[in-house]
């Protein structure tokens, strides 16, 4: 990736903790780039100018796009796919669209509608994010982090190009289908934002004895369910491979609950396998 040229001109829609960061990584890694931005909220427009995040920042997709490259579009998923229309409408010929939302495959399919000929549209998901909004973005966000990087639908050099922009940043990119993305992400983001929110609620109701002495452990496990529904609820009821997942979750719960009932050694040998699989995968 590393002979492809860099944009000299990026437009974002959005600038909350993903927008913003990817504003200020962009800036990091090349002061050149010109970036420009839309974001609704109006205190957010004037700051952003004056921190140096974007060059200039607009109240919404306009004219002010057909100069860009590439444009991010870097809002919660359901105003990603309002924005595929207009975005692409005032893109030129030969720029490529793309996004940082966290379920794909309903995007992707609006973006084959709504996604105008002559521009390419690549869906993309950086996984990593969290809380904070504009006053929490940081130009190393993207560093050591992963993107994937949907192929579908898009011209090899499109993908080429956004994964390029994201590996410019720190990242290292995955290419898949929007389809295996959301398998994936339903067992290792989406559904873990379900059952911790269950388990928020599991214990809020467990009665006064148990809230007094809920502790950090909970607290960790009950972390994501802290996600605004706009920015996590709204990716996992687009996920339409929840139900699987969460069967597969189910069987191993079942197993497990039969081990610990049946003797010490059938629980050491379920548990030890849980805690190696997790060294696994972290």
């Amino acid at each position: 990736m590393a002979d492809l040229p860099r944009p000299r001109r990026v437009g974002g829609v959005g600038l909350g903790l993903m927008g913003a960061s990817l504003a200020r990584a962009l800036k990091q890694a090349d002061p050149a780039v010109r970036v420009a931005a839309a974001e609704t909220r109006g205190d957010v427009r004037d700051r952003a100018v004056a921190d140096g995040v974007a060059d200039e920042v607009h109240e919404g997709p306009g004219a002010w796009l057909a100069p860009c490259e590439v444009v991010v579009l870097c809002t919660p998923v359901a105003a990603i796919e309002a924005l595929l229309a207009p975005a692409a409408a005032a893109m030129a010929d030969g720029a490529v669209l793309t996004d940082v939302g966290g379920a794909k495959e309903r995007v992707v399919e609006r973006a084959a509608a709504d996604v105008r000929r002559g521009v390419a549209f690549v869906g993309a998901h950086p996984m990593f994010g969290g809380r904070g909004g504009y006053e929490g973005a940081r130009a190393d966000r993207w560093r050591g982090g992963t993107v994937a990087v949907c192929r579908d639908g898009a011209p090899e050099a499109a993908v080429a190009r956004v994964a390029a922009l994201h590996e410019a940043l720190g990242a290292r990119t995955v290419r898949c289908s929007a389809a295996e993305h959301d398998a994936a992400v339903a067992m290792v983001s989406h559904l873990p934002y379900l059952v911790a929110s269950a388990l928020a609620l599991a214990a809020r109701d467990a009665g006064p004895l148990a809230r007094a002495l809920a502790g950090p452990g909970l607290n960790d496990m009950t972390r994501l369910a802290s996600f605004a529904f706009d920015i996590q609820g709204e990716v996992a009821r687009r996920n339409a491979h929840i139900p699987e997942a969460a069967g597969e979750l189910r069987r191993r719960l079942a197993g497990l609950l039969d081990a610990v009932a049946d003797s010490p050694d059938a629980a050491r040998r379920a548990l030890e396998e849980a805690r190696a699989a997790r060294e696994v995968l972290f």
